[in-house]
């Protein structure tokens, strides 16, 4: 029997689970994706998933792509976060004058873009293109990257320039070399992102790999099919929720784990016998698994959507950010309770609970998915225009 597409590359990504956990521990010791493991996440194709074919990609679809993840992820959340790094930026390219992408996929179709989405810097308008000047933090596997995708306003003297009473705010793209890379990545958790610093100093960036950022855009040439119409929110929503979603299942693979042999101090039972540790991880499971549900209902009803040539609403986008948010929300409380069930069996590094808390920790925190993003669902829900300008993309 002949595997689909999206078979071919769970099985591609459960091969994977040896290498990337043999390199775990160096990972999270030398502070970035070790190399076997890049190379292998290349030379199976997962990071040119949001790649065109036209430019040698794979033009996987928005579910495929989660699942991929969050299988990915369960071997260790640092390779998954490097399929976030892989793909996400190749999506956005479809903003991209023609010129832009079959530049930078010049060399092939495994070229790696980097991103420091927030703050944006500050572009000054040149002819053919911008001078481009500022510092962003968060640019994951940087030290890996061909090139780096940045935000910037686009300045008048000292002010941004303003359209329709909002200032013109713009996408690029420049090599990576092009940028200093400041060593700022040691956090609580994710150590093995190399998610650092970086600064740019009137770089020029051609028109070509420079795009309006506003919700409507038509599509290059090359990206025509219906996965560049999929909404920016939910695409950044997508690349997140399921390392969360892995990390959390392996919490509680590990807690159940625990709960047979270790006996809490002044206790007579094992943990498994007690039934706050039974009616925990039940509680665990029911939190884990609706969130995991909604998610995936979400995003495969919005690509049904996509691929019928229906716009999604600003509520249908809404509920794309309100199921990510959700899903890591969610996921950090169930990997906090296995953390906390385990006790000061978690508290050494030698512990994957231990590993797991701090990742969960770390990345629940980010942008796209915090819980400050429930303030701009409400908001959308309500009636009252969302203070989160991204939930409409």
């Amino acid at each position: 029997m002949r595997l689909s597409v999206d078979d071919q590359l769970i099985r591609a990504a459960q091969e994977l689970g040896p290498v990337i956990r043999e390199h775990a521990d160096e990972a999270e010791r030398e502070r970035r994706p070790s190399r076997p493991v890049m190379n292998a996440l290349v030379e199976t194709g997962l990071q040119r998933m949001f790649t065109p074919r036209s430019l040698g990609g794979l033009e996987v679809d928005p579910v495929t792509y989660a699942r991929v993840t969050e299988e990915v992820a369960g071997f260790d959340s640092v390779a998954g976060w490097a399929l976030q790094v892989g793909n996400s930026a190749a999506f956005w390219c479809a903003r991209l004058p023609k010129e832009g992408p079959e530049e930078i996929y010049a060399r092939g179709p495994n070229a790696i873009i980097s991103a420091a989405f927030h703050p944006p810097q500050r572009a000054v308008e040149v002819s053919g293109g911008y001078r481009v000047t500022g510092r962003g933090p968060l640019a994951s596997n940087i030290h890996d990257a061909d090139w780096l995708f940045l935000t910037a306003l686009v300045m008048d003297g000292d002010q941004p320039r303003m359209t329709d009473d909002t200032p013109e705010a713009i996408g690029l793209i420049l090599r990576a070399r092009e940028a200093e890379v400041i060593d700022t990545w040691y956090t609580l958790g994710m150590r093995g992102t190399d998610s650092n610093d970086v600064a740019v100093n009137e770089v020029f960036v051609p028109t070509s790999r420079t795009f309006r950022l506003v919700p409507e855009f038509e599509p290059g040439p090359h990206y025509q099919s219906p996965l560049y119409r999929f909404p920016g929110i939910g695409e950044a929503t997508v690349i997140v929720a399921p390392v969360m979603l892995a990390i959390a299942r392996g919490a509680i693979n590990e807690l159940r784990d625990l709960a047979l042999r270790k006996k809490p101090f002044g206790f007579v039972k094992t943990l498994r016998e007690r039934t706050v540790a039974q009616a925990t991880l039940a509680q665990g499971e029911g939190v884990l698994r609706s969130a995991r549900l909604l998610f995936y209902d979400t995003i495969s009803e919005a690509w049904e959507r996509t691929q019928a040539g229906e716009p999604s609403t600003l509520e249908q986008k809404a509920d794309l950010l309100l199921a990510g948010a959700h899903a890591v929300s969610s996921a950090a409380k169930v990997t906090d309770q296995m953390h906390s069930l385990a006790g000061t069996s978690a508290i050494y590094t030698r512990s994957r609970l231990e590993r797991h808390f701090r990742d969960a920790q770390t990345l629940r925190h980010h942008g796209f998915v915090s819980a400050n993003r429930y303030e701009a669902v409400g908001q959308v829900y309500l009636g009252i225009p969302p203070e989160f300008g991204l939930v409409g993309f």
